[in-house]
């Protein structure tokens, strides 16, 4: 089953932003009923608290007014003062009821029920009456001022324990929001990471796309999933991939046909050449033999030129398989020396080869090319009577051939050119053969299609210096 697609690359931002937006909301409006609700509770603890000083501090004053009214009342007798009496005793009465409400300690409400008991004892002693007992009545004062100041005590350690509950009320509500705000950050990074994967996942595809195009795979299709305006890019790329495969198709049936139509006629003069060479149409004076030379030699150019230009288009054929077999590499080394045995004479060049057995497995025309390419420099670039050294070293996974020349080197501004194609440095341009700048650059194709490398080693030595390195071999027995 396949999930739901936007429409367009800026729904599915938006939608990011949205999905990210929620755990962070959340949040807020966690940490928003929190407060209030501890607003709550703060301002409900803070009333508790008045109401626990001023009904305590009420009774205490009660009971002084409610003294000073009995003991007027023992002196004068007067109705009154027994009234204001009375009336005491039903406010103090009233107080110690609703102090019996407060969540005090059992204790504490023993306190205030013995206190409400005593003062009903007090009043019924105040109002008798015997003098006798209203004086027994009024001694009793000190005790209950006693249990009073007592109950006010215990009014102001509720107090303080509400203030410490609500503390510790707090610091639990502060410990949920952090572990809230944990789970909501680490919920809102995986929603990050869900969708940067699903942001980034067609952009990579794309740029994958675009990276097989640009190195010539043109048989891989194209497919890009994500939002329908990417896919429609990725449908688009498909398009430019298979428009490309066919125009790299014609180039190549275009390079093939005209190198063959070239080859053709080439093939006839130097057929000619050659019977002209032999004196089979008649004999030759010496200017004309020297002429018939220069026809032979840039034939013979222009031939190779042609196959460089082929070999280099077949190069770029990636995804066309190799043709894999053993063979000696050293022999193989020594055969293209051999074919370059005239030109070293002419040139009075000498070839120093330091070559132990070696086998190796891969395509035995390419690595013929890549030595052929780099020797055929080493003798265009060499002087009279030098040498060329072509040595190889065997490693545990590897085999080096490396090449080395005594000409003029190549410049350092040069050195990250040479393998471009159809770049020719200053002294291929000013040198007696003239080439297409594709020798290096063929070389370069053939050792990527063998998974090794062809470099050029900067050293002390003069001249140019050349390195193969093949990743697979095998040792000669």
């Amino acid at each position: 089953m396949k999930l739901y697609r936007p429409k367009s690359f800026l729904i599915l931002l938006l939608s990011a932003f949205i999905f990210v937006a929620l755990p962070l909301l959340a949040a807020l409006g966690s940490a928003a009923y929190f407060m209030e609700k501890m607003s709550r509770q703060s301002t409900q603890t803070v009333f508790r608290s008045a109401q626990y000083t001023s009904e305590s501090q009420l009774l205490l004053e009660q009971f002084l007014a409610q003294e000073r009214q009995a003991r007027l009342y023992d002196l004068f007798t007067e109705q009154e003062d027994r009234d204001g009496v009375e009336k005491k005793h039903n406010e103090i009465q009233a107080t110690l009821l609703h102090l019996a409400s407060f969540p005090f300690a059992e204790e504490d409400l023993q306190r205030i029920n013995a206190l409400k008991e005593k003062e009903a004892l007090l009043f019924d002693g105040i109002i008798n009456d015997n003098p006798e007992a209203r004086k027994t009545a009024l001694a009793r004062y000190q005790e209950t001022n006693s249990l009073a100041r007592k109950i006010k005590q215990a009014s102001h350690n509720l107090m303080l324990l509400e203030a410490k509950n609500l503390q510790e009320e707090s610091f639990r509500y502060q410990k949920m929001l952090l572990w809230q705000s944990a789970i909501l950050f680490i919920l809102c990074l995986l929603i990050i990471s869900l969708f940067v994967n699903l942001l980034i996942q067609p952009i990579r595809q794309i740029d994958q796309c675009i990276l097989q195009l640009g190195e010539g795979d043109f048989t891989t299709p194209v497919v890009v999933s994500g939002p329908r305006d990417l896919e429609f890019l990725g449908t688009k790329l498909n398009w430019l991939r298979e428009r490309l495969a066919d125009l790299e198709k014609e180039k190549n049936k275009f390079v093939a046909h005209v190198s063959h139509e070239l080859k053709t006629p080439l093939s006839s003069i130097r057929e000619g050449t050659g019977l002209l060479a032999e004196e089979v149409v008649g004999p030759l004076t010496s200017q004309q033999k020297g002429v018939i030379k220069i026809l032979s030699n840039n034939s013979r150019l222009l031939e190779k030129l042609i196959e460089n230009i082929v070999n280099f288009n077949m190069a770029q054929a990636r995804h066309l398989p190799l043709q894999r077999e053993p063979f000696r590499l050293d022999t193989l080394i020594s055969e293209v020396a051999e074919d370059h045995e005239p030109i070293l004479l002419a040139n009075k060049l000498k070839i120093d080869k330091d070559l132990p057995k070696a086998t190796m497995n891969g395509d035995k025309n390419q690595i013929r090319a890549v030595i052929d390419n780099l020797l055929s420099n080493a003798i265009k670039h060499s002087p009279p009577d030098s040498t060329i050294s072509v040595s190889m070293t065997i490693q545990e996974k590897e085999i080096m051939v490396d090449i080395s020349d005594a000409g003029p080197g190549i410049p350092e501004d040069e050195q990250e050119k040479i393998f471009k194609p159809f770049f020719q440095g200053k002294s291929a341009q000013t040198g007696k053969m003239k080439g297409t700048g594709l020798g290096l650059a063929i070389a370069n194709e053939y050792m990527n299609n063998h998974q090794g490398t062809v470099e050029l080693v900067t050293d002390d030595s003069a001249g140019s210096h050349f390195r193969m390195t093949v990743p697979t071999q095998e040792r000669a027995q």
